[in-house]
Parts: structure tokens; sequence; C-alpha cells
């Protein structure tokens, strides 16, 4: 396979990664206020697992394969994004908007470009440019829900998605993804169990029957947004590096936002057309970012 038709197709993966994601909250909203976060979780999750267990025995052989350190970044890698990030998503769903949780997470190429910077010991003014025009545009689009302590978890989501997204780069050539997203999978799947079990044993939570809407929702988050983009995402991350393949996502809140309008009746004013439009210049510096070596920090 060539180099070109290995770019092309991982950055095709990359759209339609960016498509799935920029719809996927809203889909799930409903069914999450309805269900609750931990049940709707681990009912998406069980789905997700299912089209992937023809590929767990050779998964598992292949993460046994791999060299130690590769294993330990991509089981970190996994956990981070398929549990840890993807659970505060839920909970983030449950009390604020999408079209706000959408715009919050996704400054995670900012701080994926701050790693980096910082890993790799060099910078340029252009570096710091465009995290902060995508910070500066995700505040503006927000707007009073980027302040408080719901902004602040949404946030500090992002900065654990952004490691996690920098350790999957970190893996190299031998990422695999199915074997990424089958062990991802697996891994949320188990752990959205004890997490499910807390909220009726300790909080007394209802386990209310899926209506016909929420299991839209359901195969929406678990198929789609569960095993297939992370497939997706992995093979982008793989072909194009976790740096390039992150910023793809800034596509996200501006396509979602265009789509809860259209679709779920989500204002889009003059403060959210202003925030896309600092978004999309954080977008055009970091292209020019990578089309040009930062100079070495002094």
């Amino acid at each position: 396979m060539s180099g070109t038709s290995t770019d092309h197709r991982s950055l095709a993966s990359a759209l339609v990664v960016v498509i799935i994601w920029s719809t996927s909250f809203s889909f799930a909203k409903e069914a999450i206020d309805h269900l609750g976060p931990w049940l709707f979780r681990c009912y998406s999750m069980a789905i997700g697992v299912l089209p992937l267990l023809p590929f767990l025995r050779r998964s598992l052989v292949d993460l046994r394969q791999m060299a130690p350190l590769q294993r330990r970044y991509l089981l970190w890698a996994v956990t981070l994004t398929g549990s840890v990030v993807a659970s505060l998503n839920m909970l983030a769903l449950a009390y604020f908007p999408a079209s706000s949780v959408l715009a919050m997470m996704y400054t995670m190429p900012a701080f994926a470009s701050l790693i980096e910077a910082v890993a790799r010991r060099s910078w340029s003014w252009l570096t710091l440019v465009a995290p902060a025009a995508a910070l500066a545009g995700v505040g503006v689009y927000s707007g009073d829900a980027s302040m408080g302590a719901g902004a602040v978890l949404v946030l500090c989501n992002a900065v654990v998605w952004a490691v996690g997204t920098s350790l999957s780069g970190r893996v190299g050539p031998g990422l695999q993804p199915f074997t990424a997203v089958t062990v991802q999978m697996l891994i949320a799947l188990l752990a959205s169990l004890p997490m499910l079990l807390v909220a009726v044993v300790a909080f007394d939570h209802p386990l209310p029957v899926p209506t016909p809407s929420d299991g839209v929702g359901i195969l929406y988050a678990g198929l789609l947004n569960g095993a297939l983009v992370f497939w997706l995402w992995y093979y982008a991350i793989r072909g194009l590096g976790s740096l390039r393949a992150s910023w793809f996502t800034m596509f996200v809140p501006i396509l979602g936002a265009l789509f809860a309008a259209a679709f779920f009746s989500e204002r889009l004013g003059p403060r959210e057309l202003l925030g896309i439009g600092l978004i999309s210049l954080s977008m055009l510096v970091q292209r020019a970012v990578s089309r040009r070596p930062a100079a070495p920090a002094r």
C-alpha cells in the first residue's frame, strides 16, 4: 500500500469520525436524560462489544505480542479514552446542553498541541496562537456555560482525552485499530458495570425500560459512536499521527452546532458564530504550524 493511498484513507477515516462525533451528543442526550448516564452507558457498551467479539481472541494475542512499552501506552490510551473520558462525557450530557459539551470537549486538540510541544521541547509563536484561538473560540461559543464547575469538569476531561490521544500516537506504526478498539470497548463495558451497580444500590437509581427513541440513541452510541468510530479514530491516528488527527476534531463543534440548530432547536446566534469563527481560525493556524518546523525553545 502506497504512502499516498494510506494518507487518503486516514484522512477519510478522520472525516467520518468528525461526522459521527458531531451528531452523537444530540442523539444521546434524550436517552441519557431518560435512562440516566450509567444505564445508558452500560447498554451502549454492551451493544458496541457484540460486533467485536469475533476479533477478541486475535486482539488479545496482538496485545500480548506487543513490546512492553507499546502495550503500556496502548492500555493507558484506550482506558483513558474509552472509560474515563466517555464516562465523564455521560455525566456532562446529563446536566448540560449537548452543544456546550461538544464545544468545550473539543478543546482537546489545543491541549494535545501543548502536550506535544512540551514533549518535543520545541516552540514557535504559532504553537501558542493555535491553542489560544481554539480555547478562545470555545469560551465565546459556550458563553455562560463556560463558567462554573460543569465547565471545569468538561475541560479537565478534554485534557485527559488529549493525554490518551498522545499516548495512542506513541504506540507507533504497530498500532492495530481492531486491537485498540476491541480492548477499549471490552474495558469500557467492564468499567460500566460497577458504576451502574453503585448508581442502583448506593443512590437508588431506577432502571427504566428503554423506549424506541432511547434505542436509537443506544444503537448510535454503541455501534456508530463506539465500535465503528474508534476503529476509524485509531486508523486515522496510525496514518496521520496523533496531533494531526486530533486537529480534525475541531470540525466537530462546528458541524455539531449546525446539526443541533437544524434538528434539535438549539440556538445559534452571533456569539456562537463568533466562537465558530475563532475555532476555524485556530485550525488554519494549526495547519500553518504543521507546514513549518517549530523553533527550539531557548
